[in-house]
């Protein structure tokens, strides 16, 4: 009996001992096959290129800290659509010559230990995210009379600036390809933030309506840009005077990397 009970014994602690092994070589197995051990992405940004077209660049780089964790930073120039006879109403129009800015973003991201086959920085992932955006806006504005001619001899300049900063939640997919390539694509991100800035107009003329056709142009940029609708809501515009608020947001994201 002492001898069946030994023998039983030790066979069952084999057994525990080849599964231990086995389901840690299947671990780094997935591991080694999909990311193979790679600690960096170095990325771009195209989001920026398909919403406003060619001229905006953004770059960024993924760390892997630990084997479910990484950190993430973007920055790059931004080309913002330019605002092309802007019609002020009875006060003239507003032609763009300067419309640029830039971004900078950064997360952490926690990949999801029993959702993904392998380690960070592949597979479904959630975080924190900082994301701040600068947008310049510079246009020459043409005057007009209250019967809507034009002022030949009038003068004017309209300069306007915005600052973005929005802090949340996000939630994505990387996808590895062929051990390379990266596909990274933030689906959600729900956040809040603080949109402030500045407005200015500049003329030969002493015109009374000053502050309405600073309100047209607010208009026309909410018009144009959804993401800077609410941004003077409750506030007084004036000739020269700053605004700002806070407000919700969200964040969608597609890159494509190279991972080594």
């Amino acid at each position: 009996m002492k001898y069946l009970f030994s023998l039983s014994l030790g066979l069952l602690l084999s057994l525990s001992i080849f599964a231990q092994e086995s389901s840690s070589e299947l671990e780094m197995e997935y591991d080694s096959s999909i990311t193979l051990m790679r600690k960096n992405i170095v990325r771009f940004n195209i989001t920026p290129f398909i919403l406003w077209g060619g001229g905006n660049y953004v770059f960024g780089y993924e760390r892997r800290i630990n084997d479910h964790s990484s950190v993430s930073l973007n920055a790059g120039y931004l080309t913002f659509p330019k605002i092309v006879n802007l019609n002020l109403g009875q006060y003239g129009v507003a032609n763009d010559h300067n419309n640029n800015g830039f971004s900078i973003a950064a997360d952490y991201r926690r990949y999801f230990k029993k959702r993904n086959r392998g380690f960070a920085p592949d597979g479904l992932y959630w975080g924190p995210y900082i994301t701040y955006y600068r947008y310049n806006l510079s246009s020459n504005v043409t005057l007009a009379d209250s019967t809507g001619q034009q002022i030949t001899a009038s003068k004017a300049n309209f300069t306007g600036s915005a600052n973005i900063i929005n802090v949340g939640v996000e939630l994505g997919y990387q996808f590895i390809i062929k051990k390379r390539l990266a596909v990274d694509l933030i689906m959600v991100g729900p956040g809040y933030g603080f949109y402030g800035g500045k407005l200015k107009l500049d003329s030969n003329l002493t015109i009374d309506e000053n502050d309405e056709i600073l309100n047209e142009i607010r208009n026309g940029l909410v018009n144009k840009f959804p993401i800077l609708d609410g941004l003077l809501e409750g506030e007084e515009v004036n000739t020269n005077g700053d605004y700002g608020t806070w407000t919700g947001g969200l964040r969608f994201v597609i890159q494509v990397g190279y991972s080594f």
